[in-house]
């Protein structure tokens, strides 16, 4: 059981530091990389994974990603925080249900937990991403449906 609990925790961290675009291997790391700023690439990441640039909005506005890119710009702590939020729940959705394509569906849902809101409308918040990271755990250890 701990070692397929490291094994995934290893995946899980790979995956996070690809789709961040620099390599973490702790919380305290993404803490740090949260305060120095993401590269805007993070957002086309997050669209190769199946994500629409209008999905992403509400980490970064169209316009502020092109000046940020044009002048080389690192995003914003709060851009960065809400690009790390999303990262973790695709994953999180990912690892549950079993690839990027089912994590995006899903996150896509309405649901009517959040009256008929999908998981990513209501993750535009921090307290909305807890919500969503419950109701995932909930699923994996078969309390909700």
């Amino acid at each position: 059981m701990i070692r397929r609990a490291t094994v995934r925790e290893g995946e899980r961290r790979s995956r996070q530091s690809d789709l961040l675009g620099q390599p973490v291997c702790t919380d305290y790391d993404i803490v740090k990389v949260v305060a120095n700023g993401l590269d805007p690439g993070v957002i086309t990441r997050l669209t190769n994974e199946g994500l629409t640039r209008r999905e992403l909005e509400f980490v970064i506005p169209p316009r502020t990603l092109t000046h940020r890119i044009k002048n080389g710009e690192r995003l914003s702590t709060d851009e960065s925080e809400r690009s790390v939020r999303l990262v973790n729940l695709l994953l999180q959705a990912e690892q549950l249900l079993g690839g990027k394509e089912a994590a995006t569906a899903w996150l896509r849902q309405p649901l009517r937990r959040f009256d008929g809101r999908s998981a990513l409308e209501v993750a535009r918040t921090e307290q909305g991403a807890r919500l969503v990271e419950e109701l995932l755990i909930q699923i994996e250890e078969g309390y909700v449906a």
